[in-house]
């Protein structure tokens, strides 16, 4: 294995090369605006959409958990897929499937419908995020700044989409709600058709990433179908310290996350706001993460990333977990942002120090990874906390969810202070 530890800030510095051109960067952005937003536009209307259906607590985090179900068997192989073709033509093809199938679930109001149609577009959406996900990689060579970049991008996109589908929702209904979720969606299909579909930067990680010679011998056949190789070796990259920690602290993270996307707005809603207010808080908070995105560059200059990562994903999760004692919008506002700082920095964290660990031909699979264990724990907290809901009440186990978050985090930032991979060098 290459020379990758101790991870340092210096690590994951920009180095001198040759710029990236202003107009790739900007299509990155552009697209990644589109594709990343359909997460919290979803938070927003799966939950009203649940609540429209008469689901009980439980049949709510089922339907939000089915989302994940083809995710979390094929997401490695739609990173091979990334890999093997390219971002540009994955995204498009999925993104055109995600866009269509939003359009299906008023058209379909049985329970049974939405959880079909969420394992469907779930997958759509999913392979279409990743997708967007590795051009920081493919095109933008990994660095933290413009990871940084395109998350201040993406979170612009998670503070418009959901407003403006919240308020569609509740001035026309379910149908204009999800009609315009799948409109956003296409516009993301439309702009990634004029990326380049090549890598722009050769890695210097190339032997960092164990068994090479089979790697590109699958590459080259060009299987669209899932391979066991693939698997193999996507999960032999956990033996990569840094990967480990990206990994962890993806699932850790969806202690705040799954609340967000399943009892969040359900809580809200019980208490007395509106789809409008619902989505302009959760867009409130990708606006926080906009703008707390780009300050991951002189950050990573101070601070190790593995220790902000981990700080930053605990704050992330208190943050939702005290949901239940803030009665007023002022209040709600407040730890909503305090939040989106903490999502804002993690995320960037998360895929760069992933992506510069690894070589550009698995790229893909490094991203598919981390997005299996965040649609796993996507799938299982929403889920658990249906059915803790059912026993022990929804504002308790906003607080339960919060416990386990903060312990978990604690345990990782043990190993990783115990571990010689992050010891030297550490800030």
């Amino acid at each position: 294995m290459g020379n990758i530890y101790p991870l340092r800030a210096s690590n994951l510095r920009s180095t001198e090369e040759k710029p990236i051109p202003g107009r790739i960067q900007a299509m990155v952005y552009a697209v990644a605006f589109f594709a990343g937003s359909q997460f919290p536009m979803i938070s927003v209307i799966m939950p009203l959409w649940a609540l429209e259906l008469n689901a009980s607590p439980i049949l709510i985090g089922l339907i939000i958990s089915s989302r994940q179900i083809l995710v979390g068997a094929f997401s490695i192989h739609s990173g091979a897929l990334l890999d093997r073709f390219g971002p540009r033509g994955v995204i498009v093809v999925m993104g055109a499937i995600s866009a269509v199938l939003l359009s299906f679930y008023p058209a379909f109001p049985m329970i049974w419908a939405a959880i079909l149609l969420q394992m469907i577009s779930g997958y759509a959406e999913t392979t279409n995020w990743i997708g967007a996900q590795m051009l920081v990689g493919h095109l933008l060579g990994g660095k933290p700044v413009y990871a940084g970049r395109m998350t201040a991008s993406t979170r612009l996109g998670g503070f418009c989409a959901p407003v403006l589908v919240g308020f569609s929702w509740e001035l026309f209904g379910p149908v204009a709600g999800f009609g315009f979720a799948g409109l956003w969606v296409a516009a993301g299909v439309v702009l990634a058709w004029f990326l380049p579909n090549k890598p722009l930067h050769a890695s210097d990680k190339a032997d960092a990433t164990p068994d090479l010679e089979a790697i590109e011998e699958a590459k080259h056949k060009a299987s669209i179908l899932p391979k066991m190789s693939d698997y193999v070796t996507t999960l032999r990259l956990l033996l990569l310290p840094a990967v480990a920690l990206v990994i962890c602290a993806t699932f850790m993270r969806q202690a705040g996350s799954g609340v967000q996307s399943s009892f969040y707005g359900v809580w809200l809603k019980e208490i007395g706001f509106t789809a409008g207010t619902i989505g302009l808080l959760i867009g409130m908070s990708n606006g926080v993460s906009a703008v707390a995105a780009l300050t991951i560059g002189p950050l990573t200059r101070v601070f190790a990333p593995h220790k902000l990562l981990i700080a930053m994903t605990m704050l992330a999760v208190v943050a939702i977990a005290v949901t239940p004692l803030l009665a007023t919008f002022w209040m709600l506002s407040i730890a909503i942002c305090f939040r989106g700082i903490g999502q804002g920095l993690n995320f960037p964290l998360m895929l760069s120090i992933a992506l510069q660990a690894v070589s550009p031909n698995v790229q893909g699979r490094v991203v598919a990874m981390r997005t299996l264990f965040n649609k796993f724990g996507g799938a299982l907290v929403p889920l658990f906390m249906g059915a803790m809901a059912e026993f022990i009440g929804i504002e308790n186990s906003f607080y339960v969810m919060g416990v386990i978050g903060v312990v978990a985090l604690s345990g990782l930032g043990i190993w990783t202070g115990r571990s010689p991979a992050f010891a030297k060098g550490a800030a």
